[in-house]
């Protein structure tokens, strides 16, 4: 799938130095190229923590680093952070040198450039390297879509036999679960929330009737499939269908937890709860519930949460982890585990569940 880049610039620079990433910040607007540069950002940073920051500007959400090295770069505490971070992602480091100083984890043998008091013919040289590389991107996203279209033609295929073969499934309907004491901390009021993530059968009935189409599914997907692929924006959209809801991350949680102390929903064993380490979704409630009778709250399709989980209303919760969703390094089926995703993205491991107030 193609990169989405918040940025395609992310300047780091030292305080002593930011006079030249003022310069070249300045013409990178001129051009309309989207670059973080932390003068730059002063009211969205306001109130956030800057490691925070630094993450989601240096740790994979720029298409290029700019790295303005110097004496002062080397010996300042946050530049180096933001080269820790930079080295760590991979991501693609432009260096521009004020002096010599050698920077580590820089090999002093990559074609560099050299500061001569020329803004204007960085940030064309910039532009120039963006343009490339999109163009590289999109050679690329045509190449795998070529491959995914075959793929998924045999999948399909076989898929067909193994219908035939079996017969269809009979369609999972909606059905709410209360959430209540003592499932409840004190103070939350009870609530309802269906008892498995929204299904494709489900989602295509709410796409037919506002006249729209589905967005593209798994190829393996059935009607009993969770739906995903879906913006939070039409994850809004179906629940107000339904007189319902997202969950906010309180509620959700709740739910998950069901009143025990599991690591996971219903279980300390993954295994029992939770389809994950796959490549494609599978079919809905055919793991073991929660104690409240709740299907993959862990794995299978990540769901939306209401709530925004940053000051500049950037991203949404997602929670429960997918089907694509790892135990190592980092457990990210944990109920505890919180994700993010912008709410126009679509992602083929996120889906949702609907909450009700009643």
């Amino acid at each position: 799938m193609k990169r989405h880049f918040k940025y395609d610039i992310a300047i780091s620079v030292a305080e002593e130095d930011k006079e030249v990433a003022e310069l070249i910040a300045a013409e990178l607007k001129k051009k309309k190229i989207r670059c973080y540069f932390y003068e730059e950002e002063a009211v969205a940073s306001w109130g956030e923590y800057i490691i925070n920051l630094t993450k989601d500007s240096f740790g994979g959400n720029a298409r290029y680093v700019l790295m303005i090295t110097s004496s002062s770069f080397v010996q300042k505490y946050w530049s180096n952070v933001e080269r820790q971070w930079a080295l760590a992602n991979k991501a693609r480091i432009l260096q521009l040198r004020l002096d010599d100083t050698k920077v580590d984890g820089i090999s002093m043998h990559v074609v560099h450039r050299t500061w001569e008091n020329n803004p204007e013919k960085i940030a064309d040289i910039l532009e120039k390297k963006i343009a490339r590389q999109k163009r590289l991107e999109s050679r690329n996203l045509i190449r795998t879509y070529v491959v995914m279209i075959a793929a998924m033609g045999i999948i399909f295929l076989v898929y067909c036999v193994y219908r035939i073969c079996t017969g269809p499934e009979p369609r999972r309907e909606m059905k709410k679960v209360l959430v209540a004491p003592p499932a409840l901390s004190t103070g939350t009021d009870p609530f309802y929330i269906s008892e498995t993530e929204v299904t494709v059968a489900q989602y295509r009935r709410f796409c037919i009737s506002q006249k729209k189409s589905l967005p593209l599914q798994p190829p393996v997907s059935n009607d009993n499939y969770p739906v995903v692929n879906i913006t939070w924006f039409e994850a809004e959209a179906f629940c107000e269908w339904v007189n319902g809801r997202l969950p906010t991350q309180v509620e959700w949680e709740l739910a998950a937890n069901a009143g025990q102390a599991f690591k996971y929903s219903g279980s300390n064993n993954a295994s029992n709860v939770a389809i994950y380490n796959k490549s494609y979704p599978g079919i809905a409630a055919r793991k073991a519930s929660n104690a409240l009778g709740l299907f993959d709250m862990t794995g299978n399709a990540a769901e939306w949460c209401d709530d925004w989980i940053d000051t500049s209303a950037t991203w949404k919760a997602v929670r429960g982890g997918s089907y694509k969703s790892k135990i190592k390094p980092v457990n990210e089926l944990a109920i505890a585990y919180p994700d993010k995703e912008c709410p126009d993205a679509r992602q083929p491991y996120i889906g949702f569940r609907v909450a009700w107030n009643k």
